[in-house]
């Protein structure tokens, strides 16, 4: 099987289990976003692993599975939670306690990870369970606008790569990310700010939503994903560079680990939700 198609099929099925899980919603999203958090902070663990030989899987995934469920039971139950969401602080304390009576572990990097992971993986996954109540997104279709934030992302990544391939010339970042360039990254933003208005116009806004997001509006949500994502792209290859791997696993045959895959997501959804909170 060639390498273009290795990607395609897989992309394919990959895009399938994740809409799917989201557009469920319930235990189904839980879960999968579950896996995303055990597998990316297993990843961010490797990632220093193969740099300085620090050991440090296990703390990673208990922190960060501890603090995807708190969020996720926060989003589940807001009221009853509310009066308890100043605990969240407390588990970015937890790492100093580990690391104060570590003797294994260099403590700088022990928390500097547990941060990343949780700070990185976990808050985001925690957030988009948080799309499902109409306590945070005012509207009954929450599960809808999340997936549709997920595509846009997707189509900036497609469209930036593809510009990028046929009339990329100056680099974006070349110390981080070196295939990364200028006209890719504009080309991904026009084809998503054009993307999102048509979807919204002609769909959403249609047969979904009584005009939830105007045409500025989702405008300005689209330019909004394509510089967080891009940011969260460039994050995730300085982890790579950092450990000196081309890909952080090798979960998704032709794509990598789960971080090469939500890399961007991790870092636009906080603002996905920010903005249309926000706005409403």
């Amino acid at each position: 099987m060639g390498e273009f198609w290795k990607r395609t099929i897989f992309g394919v099925m990959f895009a399938i289990v994740v809409l799917g899980c989201l557009y469920l919603g319930g235990m189904f999203a839980a879960i999968m976003l579950a896996a995303v958090v055990m597998i990316g902070s297993t990843e961010i663990a490797n990632l220093y692993s193969k740099q300085d030989g620090v050991a440090i899987k296990n703390t990673l995934q208990i922190m960060s599975i501890m603090l995807f469920v708190f969020l996720a039971a926060f989003a589940e139950s807001p009221d009853t939670m509310e009066g308890n969401i100043f605990i969240a602080p407390i588990f970015f304390n937890i790492p100093l306690l580990i690391a104060l009576f570590s003797k294994k572990h260099d403590y700088t990097k022990l928390v500097g990870a547990c941060w990343l992971s949780m700070i990185f993986v976990a808050l985001p996954c925690g957030i988009m369970m948080m799309f499902y109540n109409d306590y945070f997104i005012k509207t009954d279709n929450g599960s809808l606008l999340l997936i549709f934030s997920i595509i846009l992302i997707w189509v900036n990544d497609i469209f930036a790569y593809l510009t990028g391939v046929s009339i990329g010339r100056h680099k974006l970042f070349e110390r981080i990310s070196p295939k990364k360039t200028i006209e890719g990254s504009i080309g991904g933003a026009v084809f998503t700010m054009l993307f999102a208005y048509l979807l919204n116009r002609f769909v959403l806004n249609v047969y979904f939503f009584d005009n939830y997001l105007n045409d500025m509006q989702v405008v300005f949500l689209a330019l909004g994903i394509v510089v967080f994502g891009t940011l969260g792209d460039l994050t995730e290859s300085m982890m790579k560079r950092y450990a000196g791997v081309k890909d952080s696993g090798n979960l998704i045959p032709g794509h990598g680990g789960i971080l090469d895959r939500f890399d961007a997501t991790f870092m636009a959804m906080p603002f996905v939700f920010i903005y249309l909170t926000l706005i409403n």
